[in-house]
């Protein structure tokens, strides 16, 4: 009887010791099969190096005085002297913000700040500049319009006498922001927010109309006059409330839209669309605007299409978005991202709230050292419409080029680098040496070492129109095609390309907050921009992707830096963009939304000697 019990023991613990060692190669496999493609498609050879590092085998490989090595410097000097505006008590961060916006705090500012203070918040006003950016046009407008505008909006959420109540809409993004409203909605004023369900963005002014609203509103702004009114108007919901006239457009392309929101002197404001997608597209010369030597210095200015022109050409988003549905008047619309042109009023996306997988993990971090020295990406080929005509001027499909060793070397060995054709694509630009001294390259080994670095592929092509397999004709030969890949095993990566899809990419903050480093190119705006920080959060990276290559080098010859950025932006992740930053962000937004959509508004405020 004993030995039988023991015999049972035995192959207990020999299952379980056998399980794990499963559970573990399985988590090691780079290329998973899923419901659509079946076995992993177009592999790239494997490379000759032995680990990426190889091409760095001496002293003076190791890129020193390197540009980088500036911008990391400067970073930890910008965020010192953010950390130096933070304030701790309700008088100094109201004199923050009078000073900062030119206007007495909105009613309610002091529970506000006593809750953000119970949220254990790091408050530095600087934090909440996206909020006014966003708010100041519509001081320029009657509030009564805007109350009529987001009263007539379809997908509402509707707050009144401290509930929340919703549309009968069951839109994922409705859902996830009342989910999120419930939170803090005892302390809220009455206010209809009219939500965006789309992806991408919806309200484009002209840059003119804006302009004159800022000069309108500004008017308004007085400081030496106290507030007389501190608390919110009730809204007393009429039986039929006057009626708005929506107006959206829904033609492409939606360049001709976008750029009237940039200033008159913008290189975009008169840069037209291509017209022909049959030759490859262009790339800039020099290195961008606003970088250092090359690298990007200036993250605001790196994702605004007002300066950098070229992108029109170069994003999905201007050469054929997925959607379209774009008013020109401004009106009240909330949305998870937008790009600078835009006047969406910007709320934490939803599927950073919502915490579906897909976008968040709740796994065990990997140490950076039990990372490997890998390039990984994996998504759908989404960021709009993509067919045979256009696909060379996609931004995913111009990374994924990029990390395919095969592809590298095919464009390198065409014979005309000038026309795009069924043998090569030409949709990324070879390397410069003059902008950047590649050693990969220098070698005769770019291709190669990107083998020996990258593991990225489609885990759909979605191509237009639609095939049945999830195949595509004129994209398939070109990309390697895997398995959808859940976050915690690509967080075995060190390094994390993050680039847009239909609009922003949702899985960024999982990535800040993964012990791994992202390298980030986009157009579009959130809502904690304002709280990272360039080369200390993050590894901003140009939306031609042309430094992409010498960013790469740079990080695997200085792994030390590398790991600084990943942890100080993961700990700075956990500092910042909890749910518990995000409602009180909210809270504040929609203080300044209730505010400017009062009729009374101008005399409304908080002071001191008010209370």
């Amino acid at each position: 009887m004993a030995r039988r019990w023991r015999n049972r023991v035995a192959f207990v613990v020999i299952l379980a010791v056998l399980s794990i060692v499963l559970w573990s190669y399985k988590e090691e496999v780079r290329e998973v099969p899923d419901r659509w493609h079946g076995p992993f498609l177009n592999p790239e050879p494997v490379s000759s190096l032995r680990s990426p590092k190889d091409i760095f085998v001496k002293d003076e490989d190791k890129l020193d005085d390197h540009p980088i090595d500036d911008l990391v410097l400067a970073a930890e000097n910008e965020l010192y002297g953010l950390l130096k505006k933070r304030t701790h008590d309700i008088s100094t961060t109201a004199a923050a913000y009078r000073a900062r916006r030119g206007r007495h705090p909105p009613p309610g500012f002091d529970e506000w700040f006593k809750f953000a203070t119970t949220q254990d918040c790091v408050v530095v006003e600087d934090f909440f500049d996206q909020i006014y950016r966003d708010i100041e046009p519509f001081w320029g407008l009657s509030p009564a319009v805007i109350r009529d505008a987001a009263a007539s909006s379809r997908d509402l959420i509707r707050v009144r006498n401290g509930q929340v109540a919703k549309s009968t809409s069951e839109w994922f993004f409705v859902n996830a922001y009342f989910d999120m409203f419930k939170e803090i909605v005892v302390h809220l004023p009455d206010v209809d927010l009219p939500i965006n369900t789309m992806d991408e963005t919806r309200v484009l002014v002209s840059w003119e109309d804006i302009n004159d609203m800022m000069v309108r509103g500004a008017e308004s702004k007085n400081v030496q006059r106290l507030p007389s009114i501190t608390s919110f108007s009730r809204v007393n919901d009429e039986p039929h409330p006057p009626v708005f006239e929506h107006s959206w457009l829904h033609e492409p392309p939606y360049w001709n839209i976008a750029r009237q929101g940039c200033p008159p002197d913008s290189p975009a404001r008169h840069a037209a669309l291509d017209a022909d997608f049959s030759t490859p597209p262009e790339f800039p010369a020099t290195w961008p605007n606003s970088t250092h030597r090359g690298y990007v210095s200036n993250w605001t200015i790196a994702k605004d299409p007002c300066v950098h022109a070229h992108i029109r050409n170069l994003h999905g988003s201007f050469v054929e978005p997925i959607s379209q549905s774009t008013t020109t008047r401004l009106v009240p619309m909330f949305s998870g991202s937008k790009m600078r042109f835009n006047n969406d009023i910007l709320l934490p996306p939803a599927v950073y709230w919502h915490g579906d997988r897909r976008f968040s993990t709740t796994y065990a971090r990997t140490p950076w050292s039990q990372k490997r020295d890998e390039v990984l990406w994996r998504g759908s080929a989404s960021g709009g419409r993509n067919t045979e005509i256009n696909w060379t001027r996609f931004h995913r499909h111009r990374l994924l080029s990029m990390l395919n060793g095969t592809q590298i070397q095919l464009t390198m060995d065409a014979p005309n680098a000038s026309v795009a054709s069924s043998d090569v694509p030409h949709n990324f630009p070879l390397p410069n040496k003059d902008l950047y001294p590649l050693r990969s390259f220098a070698q005769g080994l770019l291709p190669d070492w990107i083998r020996s670095l990258s593991n990225a592929a489609f885990t759909w092509l979605v191509c237009f129109p639609a095939t049945e397999n999830y195949a595509c004709s004129y994209t398939g030969s070109w990309y390697r095609r895997g398995g959808e890949m859940p976050l915690h095993r690509m967080f075995k990566a060190k390094y994390l390309p993050d680039v847009d899809g239909n609009s922003f990419s949702g899985r960024y903050r999982a990535f800040l907050q993964s012990n791994s480093l992202p390298i980030k190119a986009t157009i579009y705006d959130e809502w904690h921009d304002d709280r990272l920080i360039a080369w200390k959060h993050f590894v901003p990276m140009d939306n031609t992707f042309v430094d992409l290559w010498p960013i790469l080098e740079y990080l695997v010859s200085h792994d030390d830096v590398a790991e600084k950025i990943a942890l100080e932006g993961r700990r700075w992740s956990d500092t910042v963009l909890r749910k518990e930053d995000m409602l009180v962000y909210v809270y504040r937004l929609v203080l300044e939304y209730a505010r400017v959509s009062d009729d009374k508004r101008a005399e409304m405020g908080w002071s001191e000697t008010r209370q």
